[in-house]
């Protein structure tokens, strides 16, 4: 059934779930977020750093992942810290494959979690031994990509925003820095648990670019995928997010993505397709108009060009000033996210070199920590030296090793 063009964008006010599409999707979706959705907190996940943009409407905020990082292991909730854990460990197999090892993954990190919700998978790693007795694979291979490149620097870190405040203003989180698809879906998956634990105040809209990534339509079928099709976005719907899947053509995202649909808006109207498979297609009249929305239960209905729509990318100054607030790191927090696997030889070395006076004779000091922390010892006076903690100097005859000021308090 057709409705009046007056009406056309109240048939987007009271559903859930919306898929926008068309070779206009991106001006169709900025329009959308700035007239029907103004109200509303927005939480966009930008794979292709596309919409930096929609961070200039209402409180919304940008938070660059890879420059900044998320803390994949860090529960927002303490009161479920199970729960996000094993949907954590879902989304590991889901992305890069758990080898059959879903359950012993979730304890050791449970284990670590429960003791410091500041802890981080390359610490978890650290404790792990590389291969079984027997010479077979570990717990530990699972986690080895985060402790080293990209994942290792977005998601190997102390966590620097609070995601309660995420609802408060809304963010637009840019994961363009990702250069591995599989990358970018651990990152939106994960946001997406995270949001899970937390119970939005006022309407929010959960934005994800490009979902036949995140849920493609040919993909093995197993648990990982039944878990980020069915009870993740399900999940979010029961807490009261509202989901909108956006990209120019929605025919590689999942079947059970599409038919759970409320809703789906084409721009041009010429590219409609019906995600349903049931019911009569309206006609695609594209005289004059801008897009056409199409509801579940058959109704549908044309909306005019809008004369502006201001998609210019934010200015580098913009995204500094649009950031959210950020946690300040203790100074050793900063050493634990600079040594990583090597923070624990590393922490004993700052300690020697403290009840040395700050001053060792250097070639003594690394016959010392070679005696008492082996390799390891070595590796985190290399690591130390190199991020400044220590730094080498000639007093006369002798090469010494002196603690940087400053950097410890």
């Amino acid at each position: 059934m057709r409705v009046k063009p007056e009406q056309s964008l109240g048939l987007l006010e009271a559903t859930v779930r919306i898929g926008i599409a068309g070779s206009n999707f991106k001006a169709a979706l900025v329009h959308l977020l700035q007239e029907v959705f103004k109200d509303a907190k927005i939480i966009l996940l930008d794979l292709n750093d596309e919409f930096s943009c929609v961070a200039r409407i209402g409180t919304t905020r940008y938070y660059d992942v890879v420059k900044h990082g998320i803390n994949p292991i860090k529960p927002p909730n303490r009161e479920k810290v199970e729960q996000y854990v094993e949907s954590v460990v879902e989304i590991l197999d889901y992305c890069f494959g758990a080898f059959n090892m879903k359950g012993i993954v979730a304890k050791a990190i449970l284990d670590d979690v429960v003791r410091s919700s500041e802890t981080t998978i390359p610490e978890v790693a650290s404790r792990l031994d590389f291969e079984t007795p027997e010479g077979g694979l570990s717990v530990y291979t699972p986690l080895e990509p985060f402790t080293f490149g990209t994942l290792r620097q977005a998601f190997g870190r102390r966590e620097a925003i609070e995601f309660s405040d995420v609802l408060e203003s809304g963010m637009v989180f840019n994961l363009s820095g990702f250069t591995v698809a599989s990358h970018k879906v651990f990152a939106t998956l994960l946001t997406l648990a995270k949001l899970i634990q937390l119970k939005p105040k006022q309407r929010t809209l959960i934005i994800v670019s490009y979902p036949s990534l995140i849920w493609p339509r040919n993909r093995r079928l197993d648990n990982a995928r039944l878990f980020v099709e069915e009870s993740l976005t399900g999940e979010l719907e029961r807490r009261g997010y509202s989901i909108i899947f956006a990209e120019k053509n929605l025919s590689q995202v999942s079947e059970r993505v599409l038919e759970n649909l409320d809703s789906a808006v084409f721009s041009p109207p010429s590219n409609a397709t019906n995600p349903w498979r049931m019911g009569q297609m309206p006609e695609k009249d594209v005289s004059n108009h801008f897009m056409l929305i199409l509801t579940k239960n058959g109704e549908y209905g044309f909306l005019e060009a809008p004369v502006n729509i201001f998609l210019k990318p934010l200015s580098e100054k913009e995204r500094e000033a649009r950031k959210p607030a950020m946690k300040a790191l203790s100074p050793d927090d900063e050493l634990r996210e600079g040594l990583g696997e090597f923070y624990e030889a590393g922490a004993k070395i700052i300690e020697k070199l403290k009840e040395l006076g700050g001053k060792a004779g250097l070639n003594e000091f690394i016959e010392e920590a070679r005696a008492s922390l082996g390799a390891e010892g070595l590796r985190a006076l290399a690591a130390l030296m190199r991020q400044g903690y220590l730094k080498q100097v000639r007093e006369g005859e002798r090469q010494l090793l002196l603690l940087t000021e400053g950097r410890l308090g």
